[in-house]
């Protein structure tokens, strides 16, 4: 069963977030909550998610501090940030913070339907035409595919794991712990994946996975 946990201060968001939710992963469990507050005192509890959907305008706090304080808490948690600010930066901002996804409160809700779907098939989800590069295309070249679709990315296990982390948002120090290595190797590996995907930041490495169809490894 797909677990959802929601945070919007609007109920009407939520309350459509939930529906579409569970038309789109089938059987799902689904959490509200309506503040940062709220939101970090459910992280600390026990129960386990798959998705976070987060408003990065709450009251009271800044988005992106709550996002951090997210990732601290739960630093394998993917986060799918709807967002009404709509500037390349702030995409950018919430990307290299640690979300997974960023899409626009402006979208349809088909299009909402389709994230939330991909979500439970380890899916990122991006704006339509956000490069993660200012001002210029990134150049990149298609890949092979292997029988289930994903590309044959030239990566050892060790650095697809770390590829996965980087998607879910964790910093090189998380990244260690959970990995058991250190953080000088946590970069080299880092290195290797960004030159294996021909980016040069987390933000742009979404952006390349997402193009790809490369899911988050569960």
């Amino acid at each position: 069963m797909f677990r959802l946990l929601i945070c919007d201060d609007h109920p009407p968001i939520r309350t459509v977030l939930r529906l579409l939710a569970k038309e789109a992963t089938g059987p799902c469990d689904v959490t509200e909550t309506g503040s940062a507050q709220e939101l970090l005192t459910e992280l600390e509890g026990r129960r386990q998610f798959d998705l976070l959907t987060l408003d990065l305008q709450l009251p009271g706090r800044s988005g992106l501090s709550i996002l951090a304080s997210v990732k601290q808490i739960r630093p394998q948690l993917p986060v799918l940030v709807l967002s009404a600010d709509e500037s390349p930066e702030s995409v950018t901002a919430a990307l290299n913070g640690g979300a997974s996804s960023y899409l626009f409160k402006s979208v349809s809700e088909r299009r909402l339907f389709q994230a939330l779907r991909d979500a439970a098939e380890n899916l990122l989800s991006l704006p339509s035409g956000y490069t993660g590069v200012a001002g210029q295309e990134m150049q990149t070249q298609p890949l092979p595919r292997r029988s289930g679709g994903e590309p044959a990315l030239d990566l050892s296990p060790r650095q697809r794991q770390v590829l996965d982390c980087l998607l879910k948002g964790m910093s090189a120090k998380q990244i260690a712990r959970a990995l058991h290595i250190s953080e000088g190797t946590v970069k080299s590996h880092t290195v290797a994946v960004f030159r294996c995907l021909n980016v040069a930041s987390r933000s742009q490495a979404i952006v390349e996975a997402h193009r790809l169809g490369i899911s988050l490894g569960t």
